[in-house]
């Protein structure tokens, strides 16, 4: 019988596969390399140390290939996610532009306006909200179409063509949005906006700049600047907001606590009348009869001993 050959796994998927395993590859170098250094000229271990290092090697390479690949496929004015140098995380950002000798592009990050120069490894697609995230009610931030940054709004309802109608925070505007320009409120790196606006390289100002240049970087130097100062104003407010929130959520929860706090069965009764018990002791309350003169048998009445 003819022997039955295996389905060879698509390309994409083994270099998909390989530069998933890449870090795990790398550890194994380092151990096996360790171990080499322990037990140096082990045949074993050289032959297994080489085969990694060829793997990492290729790894590396595919991976560089991947990100090439990946940036050519961005265009101007597309979203995207992008690191932001100053603390190396991922913010939703856009492309304003691409320089044809280093490959960088220059972004805005989009929730806190700032600019900056990213390279292409630092560049992956964007991701809007899920539908779980944009409910009736809920907080979201959302794109203001005049300065294509992104902010705090409201859900208010979602239409029967699956627009979603948002109210801006603070602003006397409505507007209905697709998903795809939808931001959940809560991001990773909520907390780590940095502490001032950056100046991306292309707009910083030189000396071979004539007066027109010049006047041109200034101003969008200024809009920067601007659009930074008013996006950290909103984040303190927004975080004063949410610590009011909590305070008062706190507080209503103790509250609500006292309320229905159950009476301990050993309390103690609330009058000198009251009367002492454990419920579930198939035992009587306690009975607390009338202070009255006691008559000893065959005593003389006249003899009654007199309460104090």
């Amino acid at each position: 019988s003819a022997r039955r050959m295996a389905t060879p796994a698509p390309v994409d998927e083994t270099v998909s596969d390989l530069v998933t395993r890449y870090e795990e590859h790398k550890s194994q170098l380092e151990q096996v390399g360790q171990l080499l250094r322990a037990k140096p000229g082990d045949p074993t271990l050289m032959k297994l140390y080489d085969d990694l290092k060829k793997v990492v090697e290729l790894t590396e390479d595919l991976k560089k290939t991947q990100e090439e690949k990946k940036a050519s496929e961005v265009n101007v004015g597309d979203r995207c996610e992008a690191v932001w140098s100053e603390d190396g995380k991922w913010y939703t950002a856009r492309i304003d532009a691409k320089d044809p000798e280093s490959k960088h592009f220059s972004v805005t990050f989009l929730v806190y306006g700032n600019a900056g120069q990213v390279a292409p490894e630092n560049i992956r697609p964007y991701r809007h909200a899920r539908k779980s995230q944009v409910r009736v009610g809920m907080e979201v931030r959302a794109y203001y179409e005049t300065d294509g940054l992104f902010y705090p709004a409201t859900v208010e309802t979602i239409t029967s063509g699956g627009l979603y109608r948002v109210a801006f925070r603070g602003y006397n505007y409505k507007v209905e949005l697709p998903l795809t320009d939808i931001l959940p409120i809560k991001q990773a790196n909520d907390d780590a906006m940095p502490e001032k606006a950056v100046i991306p390289e292309h707009l910083k100002i030189k000396s071979t700049d004539n007066d027109k240049q010049k006047d041109l970087k200034k101003k969008k130097i200024k809009a920067i600047k601007s659009k930074f100062r008013k996006r950290k104003a909103e984040m303190v407010t927004e975080k004063k907001k949410n610590n009011w929130k909590q305070f008062l959520n706190g507080g209503k929860k103790k509250l609500k606590a006292l309320k229905n706090k159950k009476r301990s069965i050993f309390a103690s009764p609330d009058s000198v009348d009251g009367r002492v018990g454990v419920v579930g002791s198939g035992k009587a309350m306690t009975n607390f009869h009338d202070r009255t003169r006691h008559t000893f048998d065959g005593a003389d009445p006249q003899q009654e001993m007199q309460l104090p």
